[in-house]
């Protein structure tokens, strides 16, 4: 096995180096993604909009033609004037 991983494949580098450099780059491309969903930020899609509902305090995703909260069933048409002065 170490006569495998002793190869030299390109240049002055060995299988062993390539391996290596292989490993580090998925963890940190894996790494990148994860802080990637972590800290990126909700966008508005166009069909759906993130909205917190004043009554009940459910916040969540809704279509943009949805008025009313799923959980009480309050209407949401002022958040939706709001939540468009503050994206500005």
């Amino acid at each position: 096995m170490n006569k495998i991983m002793d190869t030299i494949v390109f240049g002055k580098y060995t299988a062993q180096d390539l391996l290596i450099i292989a490993g580090v780059t998925v963890v940190f491309l894996i790494l990148l993604v994860i802080l990637k969903k972590v800290i990126g930020k909700k966008e508005s899609g166009r069909h759906f909009q993130f909205v917190d509902c004043i009554n009940c305090g459910w916040h969540g995703k809704v279509s943009r033609h949805a008025g009313r909260c799923p959980k009480c069933n309050e209407p949401l048409g002022e958040q939706r004037i709001k939540r468009k002065k503050l994206k500005r």
